[in-house]
């Protein structure tokens, strides 16, 4: 494992506790929620002043255009296309017409993940198996 990847899985690592946390602050019964997030951004900027992203421009090892990344991966395409046409739909039927504000919430931000996740995981895979290839 080359350094470019460890730094690449230490900020994977990083930024899964730190959405971890997010989420366990958001269902908490805490009283200042807002102020418990704006805390955990703190080391988020800091981080972030210290990472390179220029890397992170676009999609994949070569830095390409959505369009171009999903028709590169067919079984991310298909994903999104099944995604769609018969969860979403699903989805954002059930957020309409449910009263709870809970439940709305808890289906927009799976929606989200459902949607981007896919995207996002074979992008970083791609990434880190491109930073394995150049040593």
């Amino acid at each position: 494992m080359t350094t470019e990847q460890r730094k690449l899985i230490h900020y994977w690592i990083f930024l899964g506790i730190v959405l971890t946390i997010g989420t366990l602050i958001s269902l908490s019964d805490i009283e200042n929620k807002q102020l418990a997030i704006l805390l955990l951004t703190i080391p988020v900027v800091i981080v972030s002043i210290f990472q390179d992203f220029t890397y992170y421009k676009g999609y994949g090892a070569n830095a390409e255009r959505i369009g171009e990344f999903v028709e590169k991966h067919p079984l991310v395409k298909y994903w999104l296309v099944f995604f769609c046409l018969l969860i979403l739909p699903f989805m954002v039927y059930a957020m309409a017409t449910t009263d709870d504000d809970f439940l709305q919430g808890y289906l927009y931000f799976l929606s989200f993940i459902l949607l981007i996740g896919p995207v996002a995981v074979v992008s970083e895979l791609e990434r880190f198996r491109s930073m394995g290839n150049n040593v």
